[in-house]
């Protein structure tokens, strides 16, 4: 029998595909990487589904990469060694909404922005929103790269919101990793292992996850800036001041010209943040005041933007706006992380780097996290720019890393960031490639990803 044949034995039929549209979406995510077929994709519907089929390809020794929405930026879920794709997007339930205890379980194909409508019943929400792909990205591809967004400030990235999780691990064994404690003491910390794999140690198949309450008062506003260094200053004295926000993001002035362009917004071209304070009515009046105080400290002034726009509405848009410059270009990015205080060297020496090279570098991002995208678009076709632009993203990243940063603070490893990670983790990648072996001892899930 064929592949899909067998696999047709373990799932209904019409869940096995080798049809071409089928194929090519499972190919590529929304990063440059280049697309790579797989031999059939799968939609699986429950845990047992998905460890038979693992089963199936550890037996046969079969690639199998697992997927969600494809909404990643690194080449994350590209099957590069073909095999199978599991497609986890159809386990979109939500398995107990434990309200009491500010947490739910679902399975890991369930949207953000549809968990959180369902959860606002109960006067809850997921926090780690991932910005500008809230209305695609599932709560499994979050968990696999270890996802962050603009009020991580406040409430953490995807990880420190995972408590427990039911996984399929290389071999099609499932485990249940972690408690519905809120602390525990008790053996490794697995599920930190798990988070941020990328899909190469295990599948999660449900996952509990920690809730915060919706916020009472919420209030939002931009400034904007005479330069950049003004700008990113600004956050990382309010971050060193402990002002408690539960957003900050920064946009320079390339960003504000590419909003303006695509959607015809109407901005001040000026660097600008985007800040929003959660708490009691009472409070965040008085937060956002020390905000604004110290913006305007470093020339920061306060606007209201273009008829009366929400700015997660604005900032949404931020990559498509970027892209849209020029359709013909592709984009090299890092998502760079760093301590908070090296934010203006981090800028600056960015900046110097592509003016160095001649090319044109856009940078935006949680700022207040301590995470910048920075944004290269060039056309792959003509080859010394595509090779000058990759450069300089490659000093870039040589220098974040020399000041105690990250080649990758949320959208993980992937294929574009691998060629960072020896630098980066040095002796310590060993012992990560022996753990790999304990969880997926013949090495078939998402192969040639990380390392």
């Amino acid at each position: 029998m064929s592949l899909s044949d067998d696999l047709s034995t373990l799932l209904a039929a019409d869940r096995v595909s080798t049809q071409a549209a089928d194929l090519e979406v499972a190919a590529h995510d929304e990063s440059s990487c280049p697309a790579v077929s797989p031999d059939v994709v799968v939609w699986a519907l429950t845990t047992d589904e998905v460890s038979r089929v693992v089963r199936y390809a550890h037996d046969r020794n079969l690639p199998l990469t697992a997927r969600g929405a494809g909404s990643s930026l690194e080449g994350n879920p590209i099957p590069v060694r073909g095999g199978i794709v599991l497609d986890l997007s159809r386990m979109t339930a939500i398995v107990e909404v434990h309200a009491d205890d500010l947490q739910v379980t679902v399975q890991p194909g369930i949207v953000y922005n549809q968990l959180n409508e369902q959860l606002k019943p109960h006067g809850l929400f997921f926090p780690p929103s991932p910005g500008g792909s809230s209305d695609v990205a599932t709560i499994g591809g979050m968990v696999a790269n270890n996802a962050s967004g603009i009020y991580s400030v406040k409430y953490g990235g995807t990880r420190d919101h995972v408590k427990a999780a039911t996984v399929v691990t290389g071999t099609g064994e499932v485990l249940r990793i972690g408690t519905r404690s809120r602390k525990t003491s008790s053996g490794y910390h697995m599920l930190g292992l798990v988070v941020g794999s990328e899909g190469t140690l295990a599948i999660a198949t449900e996952l509990t996850l920690s809730l915060v309450g919706i916020p009472h008062g919420r209030q939002q506003g931009a400034f904007t800036f005479p330069t950049e260094h003004a700008a990113v200053t600004a956050i990382a004295d309010m971050m060193r001041y402990g002002v408690d926000l539960a957003a900050v993001e920064f946009l320079d002035r390339r960003s504000i010209a590419a909003l303006n362009r695509f959607q015809g917004f109407g901005l001040a071209e000026h660097p600008s943040l985007f800040i929003e304070v959660h708490g009691s009515p009472s409070s965040v009046a008085e937060v956002f005041s020390i905000a604004k105080t110290l913006c305007e400290e470093h020339d920061g002034t306060l606007i209201s933007l273009p008829d009366g726009r929400n700015p997660w509405e604005v900032r949404h848009f931020t990559t498509r706006a970027i892209q849209a410059l020029n359709p013909r270009a592709k984009t090299i990015r890092t998502d760079m992380g760093f301590p908070i205080s090296r934010l203006p060297d981090v800028v600056e020496r960015s900046y110097a780097i592509a003016e160095r090279y001649g090319v044109v570098l856009h940078t935006f991002g949680h700022a207040g996290l301590g995470i910048l995208h920075a944004l290269l678009r060039e056309d792959p076709n003509d080859t010394a720019r595509w090779a000058t632009a990759q450069q300089a993203k490659d000093d870039i990243v040589a220098f974040v890393l020399s000041v105690g940063g990250t080649a990758s603070g949320e959208h993980g490893i992937g294929l574009g960031s691998r060629k960072y990670v020896q630098q980066e983790h040095g002796a310590a990648l060993e012992l990560m490639k022996g753990i790999k072996q304990l969880f997926d001892p013949k090495g078939i899930l998402n192969p040639g990803k990380i390392w």
